[in-house]
């Protein structure tokens, strides 16, 4: 599995190329639509974005499952009792 800065980082080149990708292509050539391998790999690159959310959402979900287990695990202590003092 690859480490979250990692995918952070990569996510942001993914996020980067995606939002400059149409824009070079239209610059480059505004007549022409872009060409298929450059729809294929805008496609490719929103893919493995989504891809990217899913799995820090299950990360995520991952984390807040252990917390509640940890929670769970460690039973909290109650504040003792006073005694109560009978008159005689």
């Amino acid at each position: 599995m690859i480490n979250l800065e990692k995918a952070n980082l990569l996510g942001g080149w993914l996020v980067c190329l995606v939002l400059t990708a149409p824009a070079l292509a239209w610059g480059a050539a505004r007549d022409e639509p872009p060409d298929r391998e450059m729809l294929k790999m805008i496609e490719f690159l929103r893919d493995m974005e989504m891809i990217k959310q899913m799995e820090m959402l299950r990360d995520m979900q991952n984390v807040e499952n252990a917390d509640e287990l940890a929670k769970s695990a460690t039973p909290e202590r109650s504040a003792p009792g006073k005694k109560k003092e009978t008159a005689k």
